[in-house]
């Protein structure tokens, strides 16, 4: 396992965070660490929140500043361009989230023509992200904890992109524990977005750095006073 760091050709830059959430406050303070690469969204999270789509996306693109997804409800192609256009109208930092169905693959074929950024969701098969990639899609987002072998298929996805050289960027979404995301860092995906939970578990802080600046402090404090650090 993890083979596909010593087989890829590619340069790998650090794996980008993403926060799936509709939560402002939580975004908020996100954005303002400095790392955050932008926000997913999906039907369920909207639909579960006490917000209109509009007022989720509008108040989410003011807590930070990097992009924000977007899902069509729809489930034709014709329908989904539409709605696509509507959601890039109401802001450009919106990328469209697009299912991996035969409908959505011609909604996304449509859609790069017009140099939407569009992300491919619901993906479970390497075959499904190349599909996606064929078709323009900006994003790929396989859902790793509802897949049968998680780590087996990304490794599937990864060697598919290094291969073939396509440009988009992988984004894994639905991880549970930090071991999921452990073996996202170990597998070298581009990105991962995550929940809420699974995030304030990445950020926390940890007892050994706060036993370190202790002995730091301390030791500061015994040795000769400083004018430049007093």
């Amino acid at each position: 396992m993890y083979k596909l760091n010593k087989l890829s050709t590619k340069i790998l830059i650090a794996m980008d965070i993403w926060l799936d959430s509709v939560d402002i406050k939580t975004i908020s303070f996100a954005g303002k660490l400095g790392f955050l690469e932008g926000v997913t969204t999906d039907p369920s999270l909207i639909g579960k929140s006490e917000k209109s789509l509009e007022e989720n996306l509008d108040a989410i693109l003011k807590a930070q500043s990097g992009p924000v997804t977007a899902q069509v409800t729809a489930v034709d192609h014709s329908t989904m361009i539409e709605q696509a256009e509507t959601l890039r109208e109401f802001s450009e930092r919106i990328i469209v989230n697009i299912p991996v169905t035969q409908e959505g693959l011609k909604a996304m074929a449509s859609l790069s023509h017009l140099q939407f950024p569009v992300m491919a969701t619901a993906i479970f098969t390497p075959f499904q992200a190349l599909l996606a990639c064929h078709v323009g899609a900006t994003y790929i987002a396989p859902y790793f904890s509802r897949m049968k072998e998680p780590l087996d298929t990304l490794e599937g996805i990864l060697l598919t992109l290094d291969r073939y050289d396509f440009k988009t960027e992988l984004i894994v979404a639905s991880l549970k524990t930090p071991a999921d995301l452990e073996d996202c860092l170990h597998l070298g995906v581009d990105a991962v977005t995550l929940r809420e939970d699974l995030f304030e578990t990445l950020i926390e802080d940890q007892s050994g750095t706060f036993e370190a600046l202790d002995q730091f402090s301390k030791d500061w404090k015994s040795g000769n006073p400083s004018q430049l650090l007093p």
